[in-house]
């Protein structure tokens, strides 16, 4: 016999055994998928989705809100820098 196909009828074997052990939890794996997508689909469907004037007046409120500390944020950057400019220039100026 040949090597190459000894070394294929034992790989058969394997892929076989491999198969025929881990069907059942493949099997599991597989319907437990089936029921979680078709639960999450369940849940979607339950879910009360904004409106669209709902959504703009809340992306408005948010983009406000980011704009106003930012600017909260710089300010206060630019005092700190000021304050430590100031105090590291007469303690080591």
């Amino acid at each position: 016999m040949d090597l190459s196909l000894i070394i294929a009828a034992v790989l058969t074997l394997v892929v076989v055994v491999a198969l025929l052990v881990w069907r059942q939890p493949v099997l599991a794996w597989t319907q437990r998928s089936t029921v979680f997508i078709r639960d999450v689909r369940a849940e979607v469907r339950k879910v009360t989705w904004p409106s669209w004037d709902d959504l703009r007046r809340s992306t408005l409120v948010i983009t406000i809100i980011v704009i106003l500390i930012g600017i909260l944020i710089g300010l206060m950057d630019w005092l700190f820098s000021l304050i430590l400019i100031d105090f590291f220039g007469r303690a080591f100026g």
